[in-house]
């Protein structure tokens, strides 16, 4: 198959914007490891209702699949159209965010993982498995609570670029 192909492909995929945040258990803490943690990613999807089961998958070599094996509970924050920004801080390392967790207003969801404030609204979920397929890390989690935002408008990304959603 032709990798190049493949990927251009997969660019012309409008996906969610999201910033997966999470607490790491004491034991995991480190100056490497900040307790509280967060990354961008648009690899996530609503996997089935009975229960209500969520799916993301991150790079295996981004630094992020740390956080999902160091944590047991995970939120995924749906970014508002208005949010490139947050999206941008939560897309470097964590030693390379620089301040983003106090310039991004947040409250910790029954568990501690942050929910960013100007969202559309974020899923609270137990994460219930994790494999590992091909490059990535791929985490199941079930939904435990739902937090409406102030706003339904979605930051999209693709090819590249962030976009929004214009109805026809």
């Amino acid at each position: 198959m032709d990798n190049d192909a493949f990927l251009a492909l997969a660019r012309t995929w409008a996906a969610t914007v999201t910033v997966v945040t999470a607490r790491r258990r004491p034991d995991a803490i480190t100056p490497e490891a900040p307790e509280v943690d967060g990354f961008t990613a648009t690899a996530f999807m609503l996997l089935s209702l009975e229960p209500p089961l969520l799916a993301l998958g991150v790079g295996r070599d981004s630094g992020a699949d740390d956080l999902l094996e160091d944590a047991d509970h995970l939120a995924v924050n749906l970014l508002s159209e208005e949010q490139s920004e947050v999206s941008h801080a939560f897309a470097r390392h964590h030693r390379d965010r620089g301040d983003a967790w106090e310039r991004f207003r947040w409250t910790a969801d029954a568990q501690g993982s942050p929910l960013l404030a100007g969202t559309t609204g974020a899923f609270s979920a137990r994460i219930v498995e994790r494999q590992e397929r091909g490059d990535h890390l791929l985490v199941l989690a079930e939904v435990t609570a739902i937090h409406r935002g102030d706003t339904d408008r979605t930051l999209l990304y693709q090819n590249r670029a962030y976009a929004r959603l214009t109805p026809l």
